[in-house]
């Protein structure tokens, strides 16, 4: 009888249909973490606005789990209120997105959480949604790493004015309003003339910042030998500057020869 009923509901598990999409092998990709509902959690945690050194500390010590939980990415980029983390050959779970998707989104927001309380001493629930980008070549690599810090300068500018344009009188509405309809020379000018200069504010804020691991020498009886430390990077280049592009080889130069190590 118990044979009978275990054969009726052994096929189910070909249901599970996600389950066996896979990334292609030794394809490089992007596992993008974005918080969710941020903006709401940050005004109950009194965070300072714009932006908190403390929810960045959070974010990025949040990041570094992953490299003490043995996934070791090439690098992490965080900015706003989201973690970029790069794959190169190695890549965890055999590639499965379902798989990938559900852990990382899963120990990122139960390490948040455990961070806001390290960093604001109060206790929260958070959650990140997660999604796969595949960037197949180094090329395409530097551009999605250009792309989201352009995607951060601009949330920096409009993070600035909204609380700025608050602060002035205006409502919520009226501020989306507001941003919707000025050129980028417009905001700075207005943010100028209200004593703020967006090229001029912490570097962090405008390009984000880096996670990665680099390698150093240490003596071991006598002989040298290579060890690796996990480094935070919180006054970034351009990534499309030639000192940016440069950073980003030598991060991807060094995780390729620890894979070989």
């Amino acid at each position: 009888m118990q044979e009978s009923s275990s054969n009726k509901y052994k096929n189910w598990s070909k249901h599970e249909i996600f389950s066996r999409t896979y990334i292609p092998p030794e394809t490089p990709f992007f596992v993008r973490l974005d918080g969710w509902k941020f903006r709401k959690l940050s005004e109950t945690l009194k965070a300072e606005k714009p932006f908190d050194k403390k929810f960045a500390k959070s974010l990025v010590s949040s990041g570094k789990i992953l490299f003490k939980k043995g996934f070791n990415p090439a690098l992490i980029y965080v900015a706003s209120d989201e973690l970029n983390v790069l794959f190169l050959n190695a890549a965890p779970f055999r590639r499965r997105i379902e798989k990938i998707n559900s852990v990382l989104a899963s120990l990122i927001s139960s390490a948040f959480s455990l961070n806001l309380q390290k960093f604001f001493n109060e206790k929260h629930v958070t959650a990140f949604d997660s999604r796969i980008i595949v960037a197949s070549t180094e090329e395409k690599i530097m551009e999605y790493l250009a792309w989201r810090q352009i995607n951060s300068w601009r949330n920096h500018n409009n993070a600035y004015a909204y609380w700025i344009f608050r602060k002035m009188g205006y409502k919520p509405a009226e501020i989306s309003k507001k941003l919707k309809g000025l050129k980028t020379e417009e905001l700075h000018e207005i943010m100028f003339r209200q004593g703020v200069n967006l090229a001029k504010t912490p570097q962090w804020q405008r390009r984000g910042i880096l996670i990665y691991k680099q390698p150093f020498l240490k003596k071991a009886k006598n002989h040298p030998v290579t060890r690796w430390k996990v480094e935070e990077h919180w006054k970034l280049p351009l990534f499309t500057s030639r000192e940016g592009v440069k950073l980003i080889q030598q991060i991807l130069e060094w995780t390729r020869q620890k894979r070989k190590k």
